[in-house]
């Protein structure tokens, strides 16, 4: 190559052109990053941001390279050297747009990282798919442009694959299973959920190999993503984070119904100052499961704010409902609490 270059006629005008344009590209690429960056400062959003740090410095290699496609005509080349030197920038303009993609991609993941957590734990695995698919399609461009065939070498590779497969059928597995569930998102870091069949916390972090859950007694559970994609969840989380819950009140025979329905509604009423029972849908009584051994049972349905708050609402409002009772001169046959563990429905659940 240096021979070659050494052959042409008047090269000092030829690094002169090539110098005034990297000159040029240098300015281009400056001003441009200055404008995005003035422009992602004042959207302040994600998107302006990835653009601002990822696009002056590829489009400045960009013009310098068109450039000197454009000065490839006052050459004295031949029509062989002009159609290779014309391959060669054309494939390492492909090169580039390959890898300003590439970093598009690995800073759209670390900046919706940073202002969505639910996506921050699977960066890596974001990471390591775009590392992949870009070096492979760059690999592909340059073994074209070097008129190098692909095909006894991706033989071997599909050989050597698959025995790495074999061997990493776990792992390849749970890496699989984990990108189903950051692209599915059927639990996100933060939701509470269940998985059958006795599992049950906050979704910690989603990684390549296994996913981390809280438990309420604040232990760590590790639970390998393709089990999890496998397994039954109850997100508690999805649609809304309210818990319905009810209690159950069974009264006498003898008792004045509509004193204990009206008696009852007040107090679930009155509860809403309890910490973390819900406004809306409004607390409700209704006379179910009715007539039962014993007396008649009534279920008192409300919602609270979150799952791990219901406990101290059930807690505080069978209190208020037993000294309510008491008041009122009813005594409870029995006192039951049902918990429907996820938002459902417009009604109550059914207590049989």
């Amino acid at each position: 190559m240096a021979v070659w270059f050494d052959k042409l006629p008047g090269w000092y005008p030829v690094a002169a052109y090539a110098a005034f344009w990297a000159l040029v590209a240098f300015l281009v690429g400056s001003s441009l990053h200055r404008s995005l960056a003035g422009f992602a400062k004042h959207r302040g959003d994600e998107l302006s941001e990835v653009l601002a740090d990822s696009v002056p410095r590829p489009a400045g290699v960009g013009i310098f390279l068109v450039a000197l496609a454009a000065g490839l005509r006052f050459l004295p080349l031949g029509t062989l050297r002009m159609a290779e030197a014309h391959r060669f920038i054309a494939i390492a303009l492909c090169v580039l747009g390959v890898a300003l993609l590439m970093r598009v991609a690995l800073r759209s993941i670390d900046a919706y990282g940073r202002s969505n957590p639910e996506l921050k734990s699977s960066a890596g695995i974001g990471h390591a798919i775009t590392w992949v698919v870009g070096l492979a399609t760059i690999a592909v461009l340059v073994s074209d442009a070097l008129g190098v065939s692909l095909a006894p070498a991706l033989t071997a590779l599909g050989v050597g694959s698959l025995a790495v497969a074999l061997a990493l059928q776990d792992t390849l597995s749970n890496f699989f299973s984990g990108v189903y569930l950051v692209v599915d998102k059927p639990v996100r870091p933060g939701d509470f959920i269940h998985v059958d069949p006795t599992f049950e916390g906050y979704v910690e972090a989603i990684g390549w190999r296994s996913t981390h859950l809280r438990t309420l007694n604040d232990n760590l559970v590790v639970i390998p993503n393709a089990t999890l994609s496998k397994s039954i969840i109850v997100n508690y989380s999805l649609p809304t984070p309210k818990v319905a819950s009810s209690v159950r009140i069974d009264v006498p025979f003898d008792a004045d119904l509509d004193k204990v329905e009206d008696a009852l509604l007040d107090e679930a009423r009155r509860a809403l100052d309890v910490p973390g029972m819900a406004r809306a849908p409004e607390p409700s009584v209704q006379m179910a499961p009715g007539f039962v051994d014993g007396g008649v049972g009534f279920t008192v349905g409300f919602h609270v704010r979150s799952y791990e708050e219901q406990n101290g609402v059930q807690h505080a409002l069978r209190k208020r409902i037993a000294a309510r009772l008491k008041r009122e001169g009813v005594a409870p046959s029995n006192v039951r609490v049902a918990v429907l563990k996820h938002e459902c429905g417009k009604g109550l659940p059914k207590v049989g």
